[in-house]
């Protein structure tokens, strides 16, 4: 059966949020299935009491949960594993937060959009890994908050709930396209006929500089620069760490591109 992400993900969010609290201390006051009295508000556009909290259905939970927070996050672009590990982050802290923790675990500037050089980056590396990082820089990002000392535990128990599962299926998805790589048929072998000097000219590789390849790796590296620098003033270590991580893997990309035996397109 297909992989309904959404749905998917949404289950685990829900599981992990639980049903109606209203625990002193919590920045959020009072939840139903992870949504705040200040969503809800948000989201029916009036003021809501804590009666209409305690109420909130399922299916308009999950109406706000894929409007606010998987759409904004853009999860249906990413790939398995990293859509819940990035949904997650959102649903906690933000969509915009959950993108800078992003874009600080590739080691580029966080700037909480996701656009073009983000793509290119989440592109260049193993979903698997980029999950990992991911968790890491919400765990050390949580652990500055004056809240950590009350709920840092559970944060960090459902972080690490969260990324076992997200790893688990960016590890099943990498091996079910590998099974379907190595199941494809051969393509049939071409008769041996004479090309035109016209045709050959036509499958030889394009200039370098005409690859996407290697330009969105170059946006990477651009930005990893950056972001290394700025990393690099601000006395942060692991954000530099990643900034050169993610440096290295843009300009592996370029050299493997350079050095394909097949047409650069």
């Amino acid at each position: 059966m297909a992989r309904n992400a959404f749905s998917d993900c949404l289950a685990v969010i829900l599981e992990e949020e639980g049903g109606y609290c209203d625990m002193p201390g919590d920045p959020g006051g009072a939840t139903n299935m992870g949504i705040t009295r200040a969503t809800l508000a948000a989201w029916r556009g009036t003021p809501v009491s804590r009666d209409d909290v305690m109420g909130l259905e399922r299916d308009e939970a999950a109406a706000i949960y894929k409007a606010h927070y998987w759409t904004a996050i853009r999860a249906e672009d990413w790939p398995a594993g990293l859509d819940l590990a990035l949904f997650d982050d959102a649903v906690n802290s933000g969509p915009r937060q959950a993108v800078r923790d992003l874009q600080r675990a590739l080691g580029l500037i966080a700037d909480g959009i996701v656009g073009p050089v983000t793509c290119a980056a989440i592109d260049a590396r193993p979903a698997g890994d980029i999950v990992a990082a991911l968790c890491a820089t919400r765990r050390a990002r949580l652990a500055g908050l004056p809240q950590f000392s009350r709920f840092g535990r559970g944060w960090t128990r459902r972080i690490q709930r969260v990324e076992r599962l997200a790893r688990s299926l960016a590890k099943s998805a990498s091996a079910t396209r590998r099974t379907q790589t190595a199941a494809m048929p051969a393509a049939p072998a071409k008769e041996n006929v004479p090309m035109s000097s016209t045709s050959t000219q036509a499958t030889e590789s394009k200039p370098f500089w005409a690859s996407q390849t290697i330009w969105s790796s170059l946006a990477v590296i651009g930005s990893s620069f950056a972001g290394g620098i700025l990393a690099w003033r601000a006395n942060d270590i692991g954000a530099f760490g990643a900034s050169l991580t993610a440096l290295l893997g843009g300009l592996n990309a370029i050299v493997g591109r350079l050095r394909s035996t097949t047409p650069i397109g």
